[in-house]
């Protein structure tokens, strides 16, 4: 369903000292994926963070909603009312975003990071949107197309085969050498 594009992949992570800095364990699906593929892409559509130690703000990583985020009236819509009463905004740990700008994150509610619904800001809508799976899951149902409607607002992942993930480490080296390896497709 989804095979590594070059170079090497996965990203050793110390996450005993992630989780101390991030006051939290993380899912152990998203941990497998992290040793797996690591920090990048799939198809250039959807990028994967991983939490890293870091004072350094510009650094693309896992994290919390910014603050010009929570205090975006325009932001905190929620597709269903309920939701709207049942989670907040400074409970979402992003973990991804698309090229469509859509945010990908948990609500990270109760003990279990296993049980952790995954949350979407979708862009299109502007709506955070509920699913009740876990992350990865979540791309599996979005790639198999198993989703009663396309819960990001770009679809051409949907139902698509042999899509490929392009860890950063070689998305930069490509860049270096002039080549966007998206281009074209």
């Amino acid at each position: 369903m989804l095979v590594s594009y070059g170079g090497e992949t996965g990203d050793e992570v110390d996450w005993t000292a992630v989780e101390a800095v991030y006051g939290t364990a993380f899912p152990a699906d998203y941990t497998r994926f992290v040793r797996q593929f690591g920090n990048g892409t799939i198809e250039g559509a959807i990028g994967v963070m991983i939490p890293v130690v870091t004072d350094d703000r510009t650094m693309r990583r896992v994290s919390r909603l910014p603050e010009r985020a929570l205090a975006d009236s325009a932001f905190r819509r929620w597709a269903d009312p309920d939701h709207a009463r049942k989670y907040r905004l400074d409970q979402i740990l992003v973990w991804g975003e698309t090229d469509s700008a859509d945010t990908l994150g948990w609500i990270t509610t109760g003990a279990d990071p296993d049980e952790w619904p995954v949350a979407v800001y979708h862009r299109g809508d502007a709506a955070w949107v509920v699913h009740h799976c876990g992350m990865a899951e979540f791309l599996v149902k979005l790639i198999r197309g198993e989703f009663p409607e396309c819960p990001i607002s770009d679809a051409s992942l949907v139902g698509a085969q042999g899509l490929r993930f392009l860890h950063d480490r070689e998305e930069e080296r490509l860049a270096g050498l002039g080549v966007y390896p998206w281009a074209g497709d």
